[in-house]
C-alpha cells in the first residue's frame, strides 16, 4: 500500500510539473523542399506560444537554432540507427556525444525517443529495448541521466480492447512491452504514444461518429464501469493506460507524441475538421480535465505537424500541417486557450 501511495504521488508530481506553464508541442518534420530555415522556425514557434517540439532524427542545424529559445525538445533516434546502437555501446556513446552533448543544456533537450513506432511499422523490434538501454548508459557516461529521459514512441495499434478498461497489449508485443515498461519504470521515463482519432474514425466509420472523433460530443458516448467517455482521444489514451496496468505498471506517465488531423486529401480531411480537431485538442490537453482514468492533469501533447510537407506520401500525409511552408496558418489556431 505504501509503495502504491508513493508511486501515485510521483506521477502526480510529474503531471503537475507539466501543468505549470503548460504549452502545446508540435512535430517539426523536414520532408519538404520549401520549408523555412530553422531560425525562422524558432521565431514562428515562439510568436505562437508553442513551447515544445519533437524532431524525428537529430538535425544539427535545428538543435543549434533552438539554443536559448526556452522551447523543450524531443530528439529522435532514427529507426535505421537502432541495429547498430543496440549492438554497440560505443555507437550509442558516439550518438550521444555527437547529437546531445554539443547542444545541451543551451538547447533544452528533455527526451530522447529511440525509434518511432518500431513495433508496429518496422522489423527492428528486437533491437528496440537494447538500443534504449545503450542510449541510457551513454547518458550516464555523460552524466546526463538525471536531465534527459529515454523512451520510444508507439502507435496506439500496440494495444486493443473495448471499452478502454479492457485495454491490453497485443500478444505479439507483450514480451517486448514487459521489458520496455520495466525500463521506463526504472528510469522515471514516460510512455510515448501517437494518438490519431482520425485514423480510428476512417477505419471504423460504422461504429465511430465524427463528433466523437472531433471532441464535439456533449454527452457520454462510451460508458465504462463508472467512467464516461465523450472523446475518442481519451478512450485511445486510456486503452494504453489500461494495457500498462494489465502488466503491473500503474503509474508510468504518458505523453502524446503525435496527434493531428489532415486538412486535405480525403473526404473527411477538410480544413474545417482539422481546425475543429486541433483547436479542441489544444484546449482539452492543456486543461486540467485529463482523461477518465487519469483525471485532473494536463496531457503533454505534440501536434502532428508544424508544416505541410511536400515530400511526404501524396494525399493526406502532405496535409497535416498547422502552417504552410511560407509560415502562414492553414486555418486559425488558438495555441493558448
Amino acid at each position: 500500500m505504501a509503495t502504491n501511495i508513493i508511486l501515485t504521488v510521483c506521477i502526480a508530481i510529474f503531471c503537475c510539473s507539466i501543468l505549470a506553464g503548460a504549452k502545446i508541442g508540435v512535430n517539426y518534420g523536414m520532408q519538404g523542399t520549401d520549408l523555412p530555415p530553422a531560425d525562422q522556425v524558432v521565431a514562428l514557434m515562439k510568436s505562437n506560444n508553442i513551447g515544445k517540439m519533437k524532431i524525428f532524427q537529430a538535425d544539427r542545424k535545428a538543435l543549434k537554432a533552438f539554443a536559448n529559445s526556452g522551447i523543450d525538445v524531443i530528439v529522435g533516434v532514427g529507426n535505421n540507427e537502432l541495429q547498430l546502437i543496440s549492438s554497440s555501446q560505443d555507437a550509442a556513446n558516439g550518438w550521444v556525444n555527437d547529437n546531445i552533448r554539443p547542444f545541451y543544456p543551451a538547447t533544452n533537450i528533455k527526451y530522447i525517443a529511440v525509434g518511432n513506432e518500431v513495433l508496429t511499422s518496422t522489423t527492428f523490434g528486437s533491437y528496440l529495448v537494447p538500443a534504449m538501454r545503450n542510449i541510457q548508459t551513454a547518458l550516464q557516461n555523460a552524466n546526463l541521466q538525471n536531465s534527459i529521459k529515454v523512451s520510444t514512441t508507439h502507435s496506439s495499434d500496440v494495444s486493443n480492447g473495448y471499452p478502454p478498461s479492457n485495454g491490453v497489449f497485443k500478444d505479439e508485443f507483450k514480451d517486448t512491452m514487459k521489458s520496455l515498461l520495466q525500463f521506463l519504470s526504472d528510469h522515471g521515463s514516460p510512455f510515448m504514444a501517437n494518438i490519431y482519432p482520425y485514423f480510428s474514425y476512417i477505419g471504423n466509420r460504422g461504429s465511430i461518429s465524427l463528433d466523437y472523433a472531433l471532441f464535439r460530443s456533449t454527452s457520454t458516448v462510451v460508458p465504462d464501469n463508472g467512467r464516461n467517455y465523450k472523446y475518442l482521444f481519451d478512450a485511445l489514451v486510456d486503452t494504453l493506460v489500461s494495457a500498462m496496468e494489465a502488466l503491473g505498471y500503474r503509474n508510468i506517465p504518458l505523453i502524446v507524441t503525435e496527434s493531428g488531423w489532415p486538412s486535405a486529401g480525403a473526404d473527411v480531411a477538410t480544413v474545417d475538421n482539422a481546425r475543429t480537431y486541433n483547436n479542441n485538442l489544444i484546449r482539452h490537453v492543456l486543461s486540467n480535465e485529463g482523461t477518465p482514468k487519469r483525471p485532473g492533469t494536463s496531457i503533454e501533447t505534440y501536434i502532428f505537424a508544424l508544416f505541410n510537407e511536400n515530400q511526404k506520401n501524396a494525399g493526406t500525409e502532405q496535409h497535416f500541417g498547422l502552417f504552410y511552408p511560407n509560415r502562414q496558418l492553414v486555418y486559425p489556431v488558438n495555441f493558448s486557450p
